[in-house]
């Protein structure tokens, strides 16, 4: 073999030991303390963001299309605690009714950021593999393939984010400037 093919070989090994590598960096996060310290600080900084929003303030939303922030909010903790139940089956911090609406008020909402963060830092740790592998059909992850626990997880951070920016727009719409992002 010439000394291009032995390098482009070389190359190929070691492009394929380094995805190897980052695959499984990739699927063992979630079973880190790093994982759960991440978690632990979203927690913190969407109680911060509810905190800095005033009572009043709770029912505001830009339009008649969005949810209210206190909706937004409900919105966020309910989904996690729902999905890590779907994920794992323990118990819920707080009920959850389709056909009754959780309370959006600050107090109420505070209690249930607080209660479901909790309650996903503390199951964390307690997901087994086949959980993680696990796949559920969700119609709306469209254009994807059915998610296992583990995308299931990772989308739950993501969507905890996305929820908390929609809230700190919100805010800043009122003239309120969100807490610092501080990861």
């Amino acid at each position: 073999m010439s000394f291009l093919g032995r390098m482009l070989v070389f190359s190929f090994l070691c492009g394929s030991s380094f995805a190897v590598a980052q695959a499984a960096k990739v699927t063992s996060i979630l079973e880190t303390a790093e994982f759960i310290q991440d978690w632990q600080i979203s927690k913190q900084f969407t109680i911060d963001v509810a905190n800095a929003m005033p009572a009043d303030l709770y029912d505001f939303k830009p339009n008649p299309a969005e949810m209210t922030f206190g909706e937004q909010m409900v919105h966020i903790a309910a989904s996690n605690v729902y999905r890590f139940n779907e994920i794992t089956g323990i118990k819920m911090p707080f009920p959850l009714d389709d056909n009754k609406p959780l309370p959006s008020d600050k107090p109420s909402v505070l209690k249930m950021l607080d209660q479901s963060f909790d309650y996903v830092i503390a199951v964390l740790p307690q997901i087994t593999p086949e959980q993680l592998r696990r796949t559920w059909h969700i119609d709306s992850w469209k254009g994807r393939t059915d998610p296992d626990g583990r995308a299931m997880i990772m989308n739950m951070f993501v969507h905890t984010a996305h929820h908390r920016a929609q809230c700190e727009v919100y805010m800043r719409v009122k003239g309120i400037t969100p807490p610092t992002y501080e990861f």
